[in-house]
């Protein structure tokens, strides 16, 4: 009888070490429970950010500054995790442990959205969002 192997776990990230865990999400590679591709596409997730960093001076400087930039990265980012944590919290079934830990992921999902809010509500405007804003009230006088 073949033994099944055990699946791959996600790893436990120290915040002192996060660069050390660039490249894909944890999300997405933890759906990967084969030992040998989960850790091929760690491989490849590392391999494209090396490359990123030997030729970053070959690509455009966000007109709003790098810090701007990665921190708007970051929002969407914990936009994602928002809605991720908000969807394992709707899968309330099962054991009181798992019903218990939907209604934490629902909180969490909650409190991260503050905090992408709260980044968010720092940004400044760009040219675009401008131009956006002018656009929405342009067209809600048209349908006055």
């Amino acid at each position: 009888m073949t033994e099944t192997p055990e699946a791959v776990a996600p790893p436990v990230i120290d915040p002192d070490r996060w660069d050390e865990h660039e490249g894909f999400r944890e999300t997405f590679l933890a759906q990967f429970t084969f030992p040998e591709h989960n850790a091929a596409l760690r491989g490849l997730g590392a391999m494209l950010c090396a490359f990123i960093h030997e030729v970053e001076e070959l690509y455009y400087r966000p007109p709003e500054g790098d810090l701007t930039h990665c921190l708007r990265a970051v929002v969407a980012d914990l936009r994602y995790l928002t809605g991720h944590l908000e969807n394992l919290g709707d899968t309330g079934s099962g054991s009181d442990e798992e019903l218990a830990l939907c209604r934490l992921a629902w909180r969490k999902a909650a409190s991260l959205k503050k905090v992408a809010d709260a980044l968010e509500e720092g940004f400044p405007v760009v040219k675009s969002e401008k131009s956006n804003k002018k656009t929405k009230k342009k067209k809600k006088k048209e349908r006055r």
